[in-house]
Parts: structure tokens; sequence; C-alpha cells
């Protein structure tokens, strides 16, 4: 399984020649899987992807391709649209500006209150016919919404990409405060994490290191875990954000971590946390670092 996914939402700005230098940073460092939504950059960074892959074709058969659609921003109105035609228009944009013949994993991006299962399978049976789809997941969707859509499709659904970090886990919280009055035993979870365990669906984790606003690493609101993650940086030889990473790495649902970096030097620090094994203790300590009591 994936452990390291790298983020292509912040890459709109950047040169072809330093995407490049990202990709090839990802690949000298392990990682060969690249996240992308039609909506990222508006499709400016699929389209700086794709023109990267151009300049050097041999970087395509390297790496998987993985993205999203679903979400529609227009002047009409912000919604999500999960229709057969719908999804199948965006793949081929998809294609066209990632100058692809195929896309490894496409990932319905959030669930349409008005999702049909039947016409997602309708989409997903056209794309896999097609060859231009190998793979296919889902981001943001609980444990019953995977298993309503699988209920019409005929492939596997096999990764569902969730918020998740050491700040924000509240389908980890919730299975630790089981049946208690307080506010980690409130189910916002509806059982997705085991849900996935149980079915090998993979959790992606994206914003692995974002706080309430902005990145918790060296934010002064959690200044008791940003201290615990430089002592174990420190025992360790590394930087804080790989302790964060390998916090993510402990546990045993397999989760893949989406670093969103455009840093070369990032992705190398926050790879070497597939070497690090934390001990339980420095794992529940991480956890309570932010303020959380165990019942």
């Amino acid at each position: 399984m994936d452990k390291f996914i790298q983020g292509c939402m912040r890459i709109k700005d950047m040169s072809v020649a330093q995407v490049r230098e990202l990709i090839e940073s990802n690949l000298q460092a392990g990682i060969n899987v690249f996240d992308h939504a039609d909506i990222y950059g508006s499709g400016e960074c699929e389209i700086l992807f794709g023109k990267a892959l151009k300049e050097d074709p041999s970087l395509r058969d390297k790496i998987v391709l993985q993205t999203k659609c679903g979400i529609v921003k227009d002047l009409s109105c912000h919604r999500y649209d999960n229709s057969t035609n719908y999804i199948v228009d965006s793949v081929h944009k998809s294609l066209n500006r990632l100058r692809v013949e195929k896309i490894d994993r496409l990932l319905i991006h959030r669930p349409d209150a008005l999702m049909n299962p039947d016409e997602v399978a309708k989409a997903f049976d056209r794309l896999y016919g097609e060859g231009v789809v190998d793979s296919f997941g889902v981001s943001n969707f609980s444990g019953s919404q995977i298993e309503l859509l699988s209920s019409s499709l005929r492939q596997k659904i096999e990764y569902n990409q969730i918020r998740l970090s050491i700040v924000h886990c509240p389908m980890i919280e919730n299975g630790v405060n089981y049946n208690r009055y307080n506010d980690g035993g409130v189910n916002r979870d509806a059982g997705t994490l085991e849900y996935c365990r149980l079915n090998k669906v993979q959790i992606q984790c994206y914003s692995p290191f974002k706080g309430r606003q902005k990145s918790f690493i060296g934010d002064l609101r959690y200044a008791k875990l940003n201290k615990l993650l430089k002592e174990l940086a420190f025992k360790y030889e590394v930087q804080p954000n790989t302790i964060a990473a390998a916090w993510l790495l402990k546990h045993p649902a397999n989760f893949a971590v989406i670093n969103g970096t455009t840093r070369p030097q990032r992705v190398e620090q926050i790879a070497k946390a597939k070497d690090i094994t934390l001990t339980r203790s420095e794992w529940y300590e991480l956890y309570l670092a932010c303020g959380r009591k165990l019942p």
C-alpha cells in the first residue's frame, strides 16, 4: 500500500521546471503517486503537470496519476455533481489537461446529496470500459455512503480521502471515547474508520499538518504538541513534520499521507517518516498533547 502521496493542489504558480523537480524529488524519495482534482487551480494545476509530462514523457510510466471530480464551482452555483455525464466529461477534460491517455485512479471528490448510485456506476463502467481509468475511490465519504455507492458498482472502491492529522482525528477519538458523555464520544465518523479497515479501503490522509486554520507545526496554540514534536524530532534526527507523519503511519489502518508541499527538501524530510516506528507511548503522548484525555 502507498505510504505517501504528493498532493498537487498548490502547484499552480510554479514553473514547468519546478514541477519536474518536484516530481523527481518524490520519485527519489520513493513516492510515485500524484494527487490532482479538476478544481485545483480551476484546472491550471493539471495543465501545468501535463506540460511537465510532455517535456519528459518517460515520467509517465514512473508515476501513478490520481485525480478527483464532483465539485462544481461556476458563476451559477457552488455545488456537487455525481451524475453520469458530469463524471465522464470531467475525466475526459482531465485527460486533455494532463496530456495522458489514462488516469490510474479516479476519486469522487465529495458526496452529492442528489447522488444516484446507478448513475455513478454507469460512469465508472463507461470509463473503465474505455480504458481511461484503472481504479476508483472516493473522498470525504462515510462508510455507509461507500456501502450505498458500492451496491450499484461493478468496481471496488479502493480509496477514501479524508482529512486526518494529530490535531484533527475525530474518527480515532470516537473509538477511544465510545459510549462516553464527552465531546470525543460524539460519533462524527459514522464508523468510517472501521468500515474502511474491514473492506480494505485505504484511507488517504489530507491536511496531515493542518490545525484549525493553518499548519500546527510551530503554531503557538499547540505549544505542548510542538514541544513534544521537537523532542521526538531530536531523538529520531528528523524534522517535526516527519514525526507528525510518522504518527499517522503508526496506525494499523495503513493510512497514506498526502503531502501538499511544493518544496523538494520537505518531500525528503517527510518521507523519512516511513523509516520511523514511534513507540506506543510516544504515539499516545502526541495524541494527548493536543489537550485530549483518555476515559
